[in-house]
């Protein structure tokens, strides 16, 4: 970001972020003044008919919780077109389980939450007694619309996508609300020419057009208002960050604080994702890189082809279907050859607050031109600098970003240990949920499809069940226990992507297996707290880390061989109780 010789219209829009992210006198001169033409807006708000004017000016309520809001997503039954989705709100307590059953992690969530809204309330001319006051009553409202939500659970069940495909014209989703406004907000948001909308909750619309009555005009005015000061409270002065810190440190139990530079870069990478892509690009050339992760992913689907082919109890109707769709995966690595033309974006002479202003309206913009059309198969939605990488089941391709091409994971001078330990174990992972529960729902080109006999989903099944009986018998700290159903995707894929490097292996005379395995638990190593087991145990579909290594090892005979393992020592599973899938 300080590398001036970096030149070029994405540099100068990365840069000229950073830098407004930074300018802390001009934040603390303007101090709340960004949030407050909104904040008297809502205020003022005295009728239902002025609710609903306020609802559908995307103007005034920018950055407001408005209940739904809509963007472009493939079409889950033809992944080649676009449909307009229609999402909702998520919640102060994260997951509408909570408003239920309160755990722990929600009442950190409330904690948190509570001492932001109305710590940013008194900013805005509130007690602490008024604000703390509105809060309450927010939660009480959410928690009318949480009692009809998708749950987290619910969230991670394979059979998500099923559940949240269902599709309109826009005169059967204007008649899903006979109050709430949703037909003139969808106008209002740029979507009226949609021809198909997937529905991602049409119980908390439904729900949402009950609530929206004079009884609860207060109610609705406390929630806007409250994810309102919320959502800007990290945008503002250096008191509102210094708050948004301390309440951020509530929920999630860590400590300290970074440089500020560091949470600049961080507020670019969020934003202005591919400016930044293409800055770094400019500075550390990736070709190489991407070449050699290129080789190694097709190496890996080429041990998956023979992988699918030994499956005993696959019919040789659904391994041909298998074998398709793994000829067809899209290899995305790296870094993108496509990229998208930012030079309509300009940011010179803006605040922070009207910088995200100017970026959200430009996004808009980007996914209005969506509507409607075919899916590019070529444009990347992620962040190639995030440490991640991931399959996609929508357009059925691996993608194994530059942000994890580092430290343990992958350097130029590793040996081929360590290579297949780090880069390849997560490689051959991502390959594997092209055929986990949930990626088994999707054909090769994306959508939505059963491609497998039923003997042969029944015996999947049967064989995930088992997987997930095991977990469930594990208890990870603190008498907590691991929630097999949850985490079986990540974990049928954590034990494929190990088989799948074992036998990439088997071809390198005098391979080190010990290395191999060592390599591989050190990438899963971790310093953590109990607020982010906890929350990871609960709310994650992956195993806690120490679990994807031990639990992933003990299914491999080569392991047992490695440390002359036997019965009786602790690392020691019989073979007819191991668990893996594949």
């Amino acid at each position: 970001m300080e590398d001036k010789s970096i030149g070029g219209h994405e540099a100068a829009l990365s840069r000229g972020l950073y830098e407004t992210w930074l300018n802390w006198d001009e934040r603390n001169e303007l101090g709340v003044e960004p949030m407050m033409a909104a904040v008297k807006e809502i205020q003022s708000i005295s009728t239902m008919e002025e609710l609903t004017d306020f609802i559908c000016d995307t103007e005034k309520n920018w950055e407001i919780a408005t209940f739904v809001d809509f963007e472009n997503t493939p079409d889950l039954e033809d992944a080649s077109s676009y449909v307009v989705g229609v999402w909702t709100d998520g919640f102060f307590l994260g997951d509408a389980a909570e408003y239920k059953n309160r755990t722990e992690y929600g009442s950190r969530r409330y904690e948190s939450n509570k001492k932001l809204v109305s710590g940013m309330l008194q900013r805005a001319g509130y007690t602490q007694a008024e604000g703390e006051s509105l809060f309450d009553r927010v939660i009480d409202f959410e928690a009318q619309l949480a009692g009809v939500s998708l749950t987290s659970e619910d969230s991670m069940d394979p059979d998500v996508y099923q559940k949240i495909n269902h599709t309109y014209t826009l005169e059967e989703l204007e008649s899903l609300c006979s109050q709430f406004p949703l037909g003139k907000l969808t106008e209002a948001s740029g979507y009226k020419e949609g021809k198909k909308f997937l529905v991602e909750q049409p119980d908390y619309l439904k729900k949402l057009d009950e609530l929206y009555t004079e009884e609860n005009l207060e109610n609705i005015k406390s929630y806007m208002l409250a994810g309102w000061v919320a959502a800007m409270a990290d945008s503002l002065d250096q008191e509102a960050f210094d708050l948004n810190l301390v309440c951020d440190k509530i929920q999630s139990g860590a400590e300290g604080r970074l440089e500020d530079e560091e949470y600049a870069f961080e507020a670019v990478q969020s934003t202005l994702t591919e400016p930044l892509e293409q800055t770094y690009l400019k500075k550390y050339d990736a070709s190489k890189k991407k070449q050699d992760i290129t080789r190694l992913c097709k190496d890996i689907i080429a041990v998956y082809r023979e992988m699918l082919k030994e499956q005993e109890w696959m019919s040789q109707e659904t391994k041909e279907k298998a074998l398709e769709k793994l000829e067809n995966i899209k290899i995305n690595a790296v870094y993108p050859d496509k990229w998208y033309d930012y030079s309509g974006l300009h940011l010179d002479g803006l605040s922070y607050v009207e910088c995200q202003k100017a970026i959200s309206d430009f996004n808009r913009e980007r996914d209005w031109k969506r509507t409607n059309q075919k899916v590019d198969r070529d444009e990347w939605t992620v962040d190639t600098l995030e440490t991640n990488a991931y399959y996609n089941p929508q357009d059925n391709s691996i993608n194994i970003l530059l942000g994890i091409l580092g430290g343990e994971f992958y350097r130029e001078d590793m040996t081929r240990e360590q290579l297949y330990g780090g880069t390849g174990s997560f490689i051959g992972h991502e390959i594997s949920h092209a055929f986990d529960p949930t990626g088994a729902q999707f054909d090769k080109d994306g959508s939505l499809s059963n491609w497998w006999t039923d003997e042969d989903m029944a015996a999947f099944k049967a064989r995930a069940e088992k997987l997930i009986a095991y977990y469930d018998t594990i208890t990870a700290f603190g008498g907590q226990k691991v929630h097999g159903k949850n985490v079986q995707g990540e974990a049928i894929a954590d034990m494929a992507g190990m088989k799948s490097i074992l036998t990439l292996a088997e071809d390198t005379e005098g391979f080190d297996y010990d290395a191999l395995f060592r390599q591989y638990a050190t990438i899963w190593r971790e310093l953590s707290n109990h607020e982010r087991e906890y929350d990871s145990l609960n709310q994650d579909s992956h195993p806690l880390n120490y679990l994807r290594t031990n639990v992933t090892l003990q299914q491999f005979d080569k392991f047992y061989e490695t440390y002359s393992i036997q019965p009786g020592d602790n690392m020691y599973l019989a073979p007819d109780d191991r668990v893996s899938v594949w």
